[in-house]
């Protein structure tokens, strides 16, 4: 950048005044009318009235968007899983008949609740990854697989005993 020429002081073109103002109004003191704050979108209201976490677009540098996209396919793959045991447990309650008076809410309340736990703790990951990437700390250890795995063993383990039962009271 060229330094300006000796004795020329300004930076840039000078700035209109509005009308009505000369610059005797304009080199006084008044201080400027405050600007106004625009307005906060929806989604940021609803995230603080649910208080779910801080924009992430304040926190850190923006990592590598391959890193970010990254990170988000793992929750989006977390979400379908929690939406299919969902779905399996919905329709275990309607259409499995063990002969056994419950048996299908035995069945499918598990798979319902740990669809829901998939979709919540998915989020609260993806959040925490996407800021520690933006903060350039290590990833944490996803306690979502060891959970996972035991609400699948659960739940095969209930079925197993569910169908066993009912091939033995018919």
């Amino acid at each position: 950048m060229r330094s300006p020429p000796e004795g020329d002081t300004t930076i840039g073109p000078r700035p209109a005044m509005p009308p009505g103002r000369d610059d005797a109004v304009a080199s006084s003191a008044e201080p400027d009318p405050p600007s106004e704050q625009p307005k906060p979108s929806l989604w940021r209201r609803v995230r603080s009235s649910l208080r779910l976490g801080s924009d992430l677009g304040d926190v850190g540098a923006p990592p590598d968007p391959r890193f970010t996209f990254a990170n988000e396919r793992t929750f989006l793959a977390w979400a379908r899983t929690g939406l299919a045991l969902i779905g399996a447990g919905v329709l275990a309650s309607q259409e499995v008949h063990f002969g056994i008076g419950g048996g299908q809410l035995v069945l499918a309340l598990p798979a319902i609740g740990l669809g829901g736990l998939l979709g919540v703790t998915g989020y609260l990951r993806w959040q925490a990854n996407e800021r520690a990437m933006r903060l350039d700390q290590p990833l944490g250890q996803a306690p979502l697989v060891p959970v996972l795995m035991i609400g699948i063993l659960i739940i095969a383990a209930v079925s197993a005993v569910l169908v066993l039962l009912a091939a033995l009271v018919k």
